[in-house]
């Protein structure tokens, strides 16, 4: 009689180490454990990072509307640089070492392709 007890207490250990196991298992790798916590903070993170320099962003884009809206210095150097813009009767001088890289087609590329004058300023010429 006491080889039966011997085996169900085997069986029991054998099946509660299996059960603790299990819920270790799934405690670490589950849909809620512990790697997924893991990634959820490395995902906060880069968040908060992309956040701030978003922020940042923000801040500076404030300050350029508000200088272009209140500064006329500004807005005057920025018509100039970006809108290849000139006063009446100013010459613009271009010199080799300025010209813009071009494509394949030979036309310019980058964010200030508009090197051409507009035609009121061909008219003046």
């Amino acid at each position: 009689m006491t080889l039966p007890i011997n085996f169900s207490r085997r069986w029991i250990l054998c099946f509660l180490a299996l059960l603790l196991l299990l819920f270790s298992f799934v405690t670490f790798v589950g849909e809620r454990g512990a790697l997924h916590l893991m990634r959820l903070r490395e995902e906060k993170m880069r968040l908060d990072e992309q956040n701030y320099r978003l922020q940042k962003e923000n801040e500076s884009m404030r300050e350029r509307i508000s200088r272009i809206r209140h500064d006329d210095n500004y807005l005057e150097k920025l018509a100039r640089e970006e809108l290849n813009m000139a006063r009446p009767g100013e010459v613009i001088y271009r010199f080799a070492g300025s010209e813009r890289p071009t494509d394949k087609k030979g036309f310019v590329s980058g964010p200030r392709a508009r090197l051409r004058p507009s035609t009121g300023q061909k008219e003046r010429r």
